[in-house]
């Protein structure tokens, strides 16, 4: 007979796996670490998961959707996205999403090293998420698809060397500040469609 599987039981150690991750990183999450934050024991993740590479791809999993629904969150499309922008520091600069940031620049630096043990979560995924987050953003304030993927590539670029900036040097004004000219310079975009001159108001 099958042995049944306690869904919630799983589901609540697959959360604290994810926070585990999301709190200290991916290296050195053995399951013994995994399993002291479950409140659980190594054996019990092994009968639960198989491995703990399954565990680890489960939480990092859980820990991507957490992202994206916050980032959806703070970056709602429509016309006024320019705004929306200007104001989406608040997050992109929290200790929230640095600690989205960190585990998945790991997991991004693990996959170019060519670790023999990939996480779930291809490289590719962690900038085609980002970018039809903000294409979305950009096409619901008048941008055709192509420029809106344009400027969508940009705005990620200069979104990720900033928090790396703000990672190594810890200057958050400096940084906060960079980060609010880029969006003043890009709301004075030709691409961008004007909308009366609420597109000017990013300062």
């Amino acid at each position: 007979m099958a042995r049944t599987v306690d869904s919630a039981h799983r589901d609540r150690l697959v959360d604290a796996a994810a926070h585990d991750l999301l709190e200290h990183g991916l290296p050195g999450a053995t399951l013994d670490r995994l399993a002291a934050a479950a409140g659980t024991s190594a054996r019990m993740l092994v009968h639960h998961f198989g491995s703990r590479r399954a565990l680890i791809d489960a939480a990092l999993d859980r820990a991507r959707s957490w992202e994206m629904h916050h980032a959806r969150a703070a970056l709602p499309p429509g016309q006024d996205f320019i705004e929306v922008l200007a104001g989406a520091w608040d997050w992109f600069g929290s200790d929230e999403a640095h600690r989205f940031f960190r585990l998945f620049g790991q997991v991004a630096a693990v996959g170019r090293l060519g670790e023999e043990e990939q996480p779930s979560v291809p490289r590719s995924q962690l900038t085609t998420e980002w970018l039809n987050i903000f294409a979305d953003g950009f096409a619901a304030c008048g941008c055709r698809p192509a420029i809106a993927r344009r400027l969508a590539t940009s705005l990620l670029a200069q979104v990720r060397g900033l928090l790396l900036d703000l990672d190594a040097t810890g200057d958050r004004s400096r940084v906060e500040r960079a980060y609010r000219d880029y969006v003043a310079l890009l709301a004075t975009s030709p691409h961008l469609p004007k909308v009366g001159t609420s597109h000017r108001r990013v300062r």
